[in-house]
């Protein structure tokens, strides 16, 4: 009987476990774009960083930065970087502030600037 109800206790713990790091926030997960040297005419190519939130998950931005060391150029301020490839649309708000909770989806981060540039983005998963 003992036995029994130490096993159930057991088991009903990593139930409660389970359950409780399914809803739990992950991450950080980290995305990086770049401009590199074109060919011809073209003299910078954008390299977007592609991500993809799962379905009943939300990525929360947690940090953003872009350098662009041929001018010197650095920034930590988002804006319209990330875009929707589900909904078709740069994710901004009706101002063109950009968004910092991104429902599912796919989604392509890029930044541009000179060849050299980088950018990365940081963010969680949450339910």
């Amino acid at each position: 009987m003992r036995k029994n109800l130490i096993s159930w206790m057991v088991t009903g713990a990593l139930l409660l476990l389970l359950a409780s790091s399914a809803n739990a926030v992950s991450g950080p997960y980290s995305v990086y774009a770049s401009v590199t040297t074109g060919s011809g005419s073209i003299q910078a190519v954008l390299v977007p960083g592609e991500f993809t939130v799962p379905e009943g998950k939300n990525a929360v931005i947690v940090s953003f930065k872009h350098d662009d060391p041929n001018t010197g150029y650095h920034s930590e301020k988002l804006g319209q970087n990330i875009y929707s490839i589900t909904m078709g649309k740069y994710m901004v708000d009706g101002s063109g502030n950009p968004l910092f909770r991104l429902p599912p989806g796919k989604y392509r981060f890029f930044v541009g600037g000179y060849p050299g540039a980088t950018g990365v983005l940081t963010y969680n998963l949450e339910p």
